[in-house]
């Protein structure tokens, strides 16, 4: 088995939900949040206010769980793919 799909099989394990929350919201979104409002926002020629900073809260976090959603989603369908393969090359 490839050394990826050894550690999806661990990482699976934890669960789908907790994977795209650690994954997607936490390890992706926050970062983009963070980035995406504080640093290239600067640049920008409206004032940095609290609904703004809401509205791009809520926008980076809805984008983080579809992030996380999208690779679980990727990644266990390659996985599938993979132990499909793996059992039908010892049936024959």
């Amino acid at each position: 088995m490839p050394k990826s799909l050894r550690r999806w099989e661990t990482l699976r394990q934890k669960g789908k939900a907790k994977f795209i929350v650690q994954n997607g919201l936490l390890a992706w979104g926050l970062p983009m949040f963070i980035i995406m409002t504080f640093v290239f926002g600067r640049a920008q020629k409206y004032p940095l206010t609290p609904t703004l900073i809401l509205v791009h809260a809520c926008i980076w976090a809805v984008a983080g769980l579809g992030y996380g959603w999208a690779v679980w989603t990727f990644t266990e369908k390659k996985y599938q793919k993979f132990i499909a393969q793996t059992n039908a090359t010892q049936q024959t």
